[in-house]
């Protein structure tokens, strides 16, 4: 996938030289004079310094530009599709967030990859009607599992080494 060129660097009332505008966005010389001799960057004129108007310039970087997604309320982009998708099952599940927004996540309805997507909490009931809404399942706290790991290093004598804290249970004997 092609990087992204930021075109936001350059005036549209000043000509860039070739060098110039290969510092800013960061790719060689020759990239930019490609663009040129493909006719896609039109250049002042045809003598030297080879000159791009900044106005010119901006226009090409935007229209190279990939077209980004406008997903609806109801869809998520999935990553994998490339393009907006519903949820399966019609579920989603709320994640963390603050007071204004919050994270929320969905199975891709075609290809079952995860999808997320930041969501307001003033729209939130409206995506409630549309569909399932779920909590996330909570992770016990290691103490609490059935069980727990007991990575606890312990010296020959059976004491705890001073560089790891007291563990809450005490090494049974064989």
């Amino acid at each position: 996938m092609a990087r992204r060129l930021n075109g936001r660097s350059f005036s549209i009332h000043r000509a860039y030289t070739v060098s110039e505008i290969a510092d800013k966005l960061q790719v060689h010389r020759q990239t930019v004079l490609r663009w040129i001799r493909a006719g896609e960057l039109l250049p002042v004129d045809g003598s030297r310094p080879i000159l791009v108007e900044g106005e010119t310039l901006k226009a090409y970087l935007k229209a190279r530009q990939p077209k980004r997604h406008k997903c609806a309320p109801d869809e998520w982009f999935c990553m994998k599709c490339r393009t907006p998708r519903k949820a399966a099952f019609g579920e989603c599940e709320i994640l963390t967030g603050n007071r204004a927004s919050c994270n929320i996540r969905a199975l891709c309805e075609d290809c079952a990859t995860l999808m997320h997507k930041r969501f307001s909490l003033a729209r939130l009931p409206a995506l409630a009607t549309a569909f399932t809404v779920s909590a996330p399942q909570h992770l016990k706290h290691l103490m609490d599992s059935i069980h727990p790991c007991l990575n606890v290093h312990y010296r020959e004598d059976g004491k705890t080494c001073p560089n790891h804290p007291p563990s809450h249970r005490q090494k049974t004997p064989v």
